[in-house]
């Protein structure tokens, strides 16, 4: 379910109905808990829009393609997310009980300053986790004296202003900043005593952090090709730890907690072929660097102290996306996808934190852009 407005120079309003379905043998999501769903346009393509100059969806995976589009635009969206997590187990599948809507902003905006140069920002969700298990589920994979994970939610959006430079009618460079802001954070777990009584352990807080993006993009003819890189980042995250005791050492220890959570780099290369006048295909490699979320320590921040450490020991994990759209008119075009997934995570590491699995996303999308005046590239 999703709604979009855009604004342009050619129409003083342009109204965009799109819809897609995506249909997958584990979650929508991407690996470990990366969110490759930047938009409407990148849902029906399956994500393969980094090489794509014709439509403005593809600003959010790649600010050069700003310099492609003349003018102005504005494209405010939401992606509605509902999650269904089920896990086998020796004893049976069981469901999550996380499965409130999740919405995800879609949102993008461009102005060309001059024939070179051009602004823009888009804001969206890059990241995002929610599972919520009960205890008995998997007190027997967690032995003795260790924390099963109970419930785990990370709401982050990113806030990424760039600017273009237009090298040529046919390439254009782009560089920006990612300012991320984890709204919320929770790492809730209940400790295996062995006797039948779980005393809890929940982490809350929130944090900011920023990184930084590049993007370039050439068009050559049918063919074209297109790169996008997002760096890595350590949100700095400050909240309260609960060990569920009580005791005035415990809440002096966790009242005031801290700890580091660090956004793995991401990086997408495209090529793209305009194979007729309305049918292309579009090819992407993204590799995510995991390794860079290897431990989570949650430390004291008056005292120095360590409270607790997860060990992830992720690795850097390859995604590969490929993305058709036919052109019905110059205002309706069908969009298809198809990814297949590789998690970073090793199996002797499996977690119900972030269960994962490498996994295959197909996706079936339509868009239409309800203006006569209006070609349908300067749709989102």
């Amino acid at each position: 379910m999703h709604k979009n407005k855009t604004y342009s120079r050619t129409t003083t309003l342009t109204l965009v109905c799109s819809s897609a379905l995506v249909i997958a043998n584990s979650a929508a999501l991407a690996s470990g808990f990366g969110i490759p769903e930047l938009n409407t346009t990148g849902l029906g393509t399956s994500n393969a829009l980094v090489a794509n100059p014709k439509v403005l969806g593809a600003i959010a995976y790649n600010p050069a393609a700003m310099s492609f589009h003349q003018g102005k635009s504005l494209s405010l969206g939401t992606l509605l997310v509902k999650p269904d997590l089920t896990a086998d187990t020796g004893s049976g599948s069981v469901d999550s009980k996380a499965n409130d809507v999740v919405i995800i902003p879609a949102i993008t905006a461009h102005n060309n300053l001059n024939k070179d140069w051009t602004l823009g920002i888009s804001v969206n969700a890059p990241f995002g986790l929610e599972t919520e298990w009960q205890v008995e589920t998997y007190n027997q994979q967690y032995p003795a004296g260790t924390g099963i994970p109970t419930k785990t939610k990370l709401e982050i959006a990113a806030f990424s202003p760039s600017v273009a430079y237009k090298l040529s009618d046919r390439a254009s460079l782009a560089f920006g900043v990612d300012y991320y802001w984890m709204k919320e954070v929770t790492f809730n777990s209940k400790i295996n005593t062995g006797t039948g009584v779980y005393p809890k352990s929940n982490l809350e807080g929130d944090g900011r952090s920023t990184g930084f993006n590049l993007g370039g993009m050439l068009v050559l003819d049918s063919l074209s090709f297109g790169a996008s890189y997002h760096s890595s980042s350590k949100i700095k995250v400050e909240g309260t730890l609960d060990d569920g005791t009580g005791t005035l050492q415990s809440k002096r220890l966790s009242d005031n907690v801290t700890a580091t959570l660090e956004l793995p780099w991401r990086l997408q290369l495209g090529v793209r072929h305009q194979t007729t006048e309305k049918l292309a295909i579009e090819f992407d490699f993204t590799r995510t660097g995991w390794k860079t979320f290897d431990t989570l320590d949650i430390k004291n921040k008056e005292y120095r102290k360590t409270l607790s450490t997860s060990i992830n020991n992720f690795d850097n994990a390859n995604a590969y996306r490929l993305g058709v759209t036919y052109d019905f008119s110059q205002a309706t075009q069908l969009r298809v996808g198809y990814t297949y997934d590789e998690t970073p995570q090793k199996d002797e590491r499996f977690s119900i934190r972030i269960p994962d699995a490498d996994r295959q996303l197909f996706s079936l999308g339509i868009g239409h852009t309800l203006s006569n005046n209006c070609p349908y590239g300067a749709a989102p």
